[in-house]
């Protein structure tokens, strides 16, 4: 039975994901090269320890694998941290531009007169429906936009205008 909650994702800005990647990207590189590098070393005899044996040509082969997987994974990590950079600038552009827009045409007062309230309804509920009014106000003005990035927006926008009053 599945929990209504699983479909929620909590947003990550396209900026946040891309230091994400880059981040894991440099790491798995380093880890990777410095691996191989070990065992080239060890192989040379520049290092004191070595591996004697059968066991030795299983641990390189696995080893070895392991190090050029982990090299592999941050080429591809930096590759779309690289493309989340891209994606960042179309959304800080797209997101300023909301912002501007939502500052010159939505006010506490147009948000508070197209929602309908019953005597009594408590805070809480209010301010769910105030931030939906926001919702399908910047909806009906820039289309459909990925949820998760239209609630956080959202968000910032709600505390903007209504703190304001």
């Amino acid at each position: 039975m599945s929990d209504r909650n699983d479909d929620i994702k909590v947003y990550q800005d396209k900026k946040a994901k891309a230091e994400d990647y880059k981040s894991s990207a440099y790491t798995l590189l380093l880890i990777g090269v410095l691996g191989i590098v070990v065992f080239i070393l060890m192989e040379a005899g520049v290092l004191p320890f070595q591996i004697a044996g059968s066991n030795k040509y299983i641990t390189y082969g696995v080893m070895g694998t392991m190090f050029v997987v982990f090299i592999v994974m941050g080429v591809l990590s930096l590759r779309s941290s690289k493309k989340y950079t891209e994606e960042a600038a179309v959304e800080k552009d797209l997101t300023e531009k909301i912002k501007i827009w939502a500052k010159e045409h939505i006010t506490a007062e147009s948000i508070r007169e197209g929602v309908w309230f019953e005597e009594g309804t408590p805070d809480e509920m209010k301010y769910f429906r105030y931030f939906e009014g926001i919702k399908t106000t910047v909806t009906q003005e820039f289309g459909s936009l990925n949820a998760s990035y239209l609630d956080a927006l959202c968000e910032e926008l709600y505390a903007e205008i209504f703190e304001e009053n």
